[in-house]
């Protein structure tokens, strides 16, 4: 099983990421796979912060991300704040979209992470939590190739 890292590794590596992403719009050499940039409002500080995620896109074209955090025990902290504040913000390739953040539930949940995760999906047995995936209303479909259609690791 993977290991899960600690919230300094998250911070240290998002950072870099956010950096070449932003730097290069849109265009990232780590992770191996087309990522979108979130900031959320902190729930308790209403402080904006910004998260590098994996992304899918569904055969309606809706973008959506899997709150994972690695497997890790507790959902991610841009989860709690998207669930206290649904109005958050996307950077997509060199685009940047305001969008309404949209939990996901019952068979709509469980089809869309079967779309990223498969059935052998490594984060899943570090925890018991059932990962949250939140489609992001609002943001306009990527160009072919640009998302993920096979497993991923989120944030």
């Amino acid at each position: 099983m993977p290991s899960v890292p600690s919230d300094e590794e998250f911070l240290t590596y998002n950072r870099g990421v956010i950096d070449e992403f932003r730097a290069n719009h849109g265009v990232v050499t780590q992770p191996p796979f087309p990522v979108l940039l979130l900031t959320t409002t902190g729930a308790r500080t209403g402080r904006r912060t910004t998260v590098p995620l994996g992304f899918a896109v569904d055969d309606d074209g809706r973008v959506y991300v899997v709150a994972s955090k690695a497997g890790g025990p507790k959902h991610p902290a841009w989860f709690h704040n998207l669930r206290a504040n649904e109005s958050v913000t996307v950077e997509l390739g060199a685009g940047s979209f305001e969008a309404r953040a949209v939990v996901t539930t019952g068979e709509e949940r469980d089809r869309l992470y079967r779309r990223v995760a498969g059935d052998d999906n490594a984060y899943a047995k570090n925890t018991d939590r059932v990962f949250p995936v939140i489609v992001l209303d609002g943001v306009p479909t990527p160009a072919s190739g640009m998302h993920i259609s096979q497993p991923q690791k989120t944030g």
